[in-house]
């Protein structure tokens, strides 16, 4: 017990004094009353403050991860498709340039002379002119009854 009686006093913890609250004094930092918060603020603020927001998270990471790589998907696809456009836009360049040489009024006669065909004569072309009810008649009385065949 000698030892207890030895042991120096400690000295008191030094407060500052109190101040009176005086008119405006600390009514900034007053809490306000609690007031109920509407339900979507409870469940943003569960979500926000558990576990759940690190699975929103991740939910939509991954998200954007299959979103870019559907964007890189398409846009390889646009690529090929640009290819295609440009080997089809060759192949129409070549089909007019051998439609223009094969529709030629020069080839056209030669091949018409190695084939035998002439041009006829100015004064040679005529042109008839159709009359479909008379044409039709004038058909019917030009038709002839076949003759019968003789039998062997």
């Amino acid at each position: 017990m000698a030892r207890a009686a030895a042991a120096p006093a400690r000295p008191a913890p030094a407060r500052s004094p109190r101040r009176a609250p005086g008119p405006g004094h600390g009514e900034a930092f007053r809490r306000p009353q609690a007031t109920p918060l509407p339900r979507r603020a409870v469940v943003l603020d569960a979500l926000l403050h558990g576990r759940a927001w690190i699975a929103l998270v991740f939910v939509l990471l991954v998200g954007i991860v299959f979103f870019n790589v559907d964007l890189l998907r398409m846009n390889r696809e646009i690529a090929a498709t640009a290819g295609q456009t440009a080997t089809v836009k060759r192949q129409n360049a070549r089909l007019r340039t051998d439609l223009a040489r094969l529709g030629s009024s020069e080839r056209i006669q030669r091949v018409a002379a190695e084939r035998g065909l002439v041009l006829p004569a100015p004064g040679e072309v005529r042109y008839l002119r159709s009359d479909p009810p008379v044409d039709a008649l004038r058909a019917a009385k030009r038709i002839a009854a076949p003759e019968p065949q003789p039998q062997e």
